[in-house]
């Protein structure tokens, strides 16, 4: 069907882009776009201003994560012309004397071009080549294309940008290119080499790390311990030096002092986003050592410590703080701490975890308080924070509120569907409840 250059398919891209989130961007990128004869290239009856083709049709592929990124293998010259007026940038993964790069039509509409090579199985990229795409990925504007000879290249040049943008693990990029289905991961029998290739590029759980860089002077290390499967964070300002500990398990308490001495970090705080059935904090013993350190937890949790907090206080250390979320359903003394910022940061602790959540099945649990908290708290923050957990039990370290949305398989379930499957779980109660609930109940103030 023939549509007037007034489709919204060919709306200008200041339009398409302007005050818009990446989710918004991503509706406009997958509608169908106006081609000059169609699929089948010139024909006798094509109107003029051309024809409306899906995008998916010509091998497009705009991934819901970031959502401002493309995807597509080689192109006719006219998709070129017909999809250069929705990107800023376009970067090709082949050689610029390739005959399938219609450069002329990228620089015709005004596009900025970046052609670094990336090439693919038998050759695995050097680091050099693959520096060179992230380089790229992180100068140019958005939206932006990627395009290879296949389309397969791109989603795992994409990826690894999203893992080391991000800090994921392989494992959690793993996760994510499943969830998104890029057909390097999902449909392509030849391109194991290229997966094997990306996971030896990223960490392991257990490896110390140390976030995605900021401008606001954060020094930020995530701790992983594996009889428990919890994660504890540093968090320090650059600026002052004064720092928090989040979540520390008692058995890792020397290694994190280790790293606050090495990091040149002063404690500060010692807070806990809830009374924990699984481990006993460290709060207690580092504040024997050092009376300086205050302990923090939740008012509503009813557990002593030096500070209890609530909803809308600021933990605040040297020129950064915390925003403090309460967030039960886990428990009634469940937070969140949220640190605003580029990217912003949600140290979720049980209430939401990586495809998952906390169990809602003891100490004052309750389903529908924590598909209210989540969906009312933490999915109401920017889709680009990201989710640090309290545990993680499959070898991820993080994920962002934006796949949390989309992907969690518990949390995008209707309210009802969600308490009926929370309480069909019939999970064994944590190994160390009966020792830990009474300690964490009097968090940081033992005798």
């Amino acid at each position: 069907q023939a549509h007037a250059q007034s489709s919204p398919s060919q709306l200008p891209l200041e339009q398409l882009t302007s005050d818009m989130s990446n989710a918004e961007v991503h509706n406009l990128l997958t509608k169908a776009v106006v081609v000059e004869g169609g699929l089948d290239g010139a024909q006798d009856d094509a109107p003029a201003e051309g024809v409306e083709v899906p995008v998916e049709r010509l091998g497009v592929e705009v991934p819901a994560v970031p959502g401002d990124v493309g995807l597509c293998g080689n192109l006719r010259a006219q998709d070129v012309a017909a999809l250069a007026g929705r990107y800023k940038a376009w970067i090709y993964l082949n050689s610029a004397d390739n005959p399938d790069f219609h450069l002329k039509e990228l620089e015709a509409a005004g596009v900025q071009v970046a052609v670094t090579p990336f090439p693919g199985p038998p050759t695995m990229p050097s680091d050099e080549q693959a520096l060179g795409v992230l380089a790229a990925l992180e100068r140019l504007p958005r939206p932006l294309m990627m395009q290879c000879s296949t389309g397969m290249r791109v989603g795992a040049a994409l990826l690894l940008w999203l893992a080391k943008h991000r800090g994921y693990t392989g494992e959690s990029a793993q996760l994510l290119a499943t969830d998104l289905d890029l057909k390097f991961w999902t449909k392509c029998t030849r391109c194991g080499p290229m997966r094997e290739w990306l996971l030896a590029k990223l960490p392991a759980q257990d490896a110390p790390a140390a976030g995605p860089p900021r401008e606001e002077g954060l020094v930020f290390r995530q701790f992983f311990d594996p009889e428990t499967s919890t994660f504890t964070y540093v968090l320090g300002c650059a600026a002052t030096q004064e720092a928090v500990l989040v979540d520390p398990v008692l058995e890792q308490k020397e290694r994190d002092l280790a790293t606050l001495k090495e990091l040149g970090l002063q404690l500060k705080y010692v807070i806990n986003t809830h009374a924990h059935a699984d481990h006993i904090t460290s709060g207690g013993s580092i504040r024997k050592d050092m009376p300086e350190v205050k302990t923090m937890i939740s008012k509503a949790s009813g557990a002593n410590a030096d500070i209890q907090i609530q909803e809308g206080d600021k933990v605040t250390f040297g020129n950064l703080a915390l925003e403090v979320l309460a967030t039960p359903g886990h428990t009634d003394g469940c937070l969140t701490y949220y640190l605003a910022g580029s990217p912003g940061m949600a140290f979720t602790g049980d209430a939401l975890l990586i495809r998952g959540c906390g169990r809602t099945d003891f100490q004052q649990g309750d389903a529908g308080v924590l598909y209210d908290s989540v969906h009312g708290k933490i999915f109401t923050l920017p889709g680009g924070t990201l989710v640090y957990p309290g545990h993680d039990y499959k070898g991820r370290n993080m994920s962002t509120v934006d796949e949390e949305k989309r992907f969690n398989p518990r949390l995008t379930q209707s309210k009802e569907e969600f308490a009926k499957l929370m309480a069909e779980l019939k999970l064994p109660y944590p190994k160390k409840i009966e020792d830990a609930v009474p300690a964490n109940m009097v968090c940081g103030v033992q005798d």
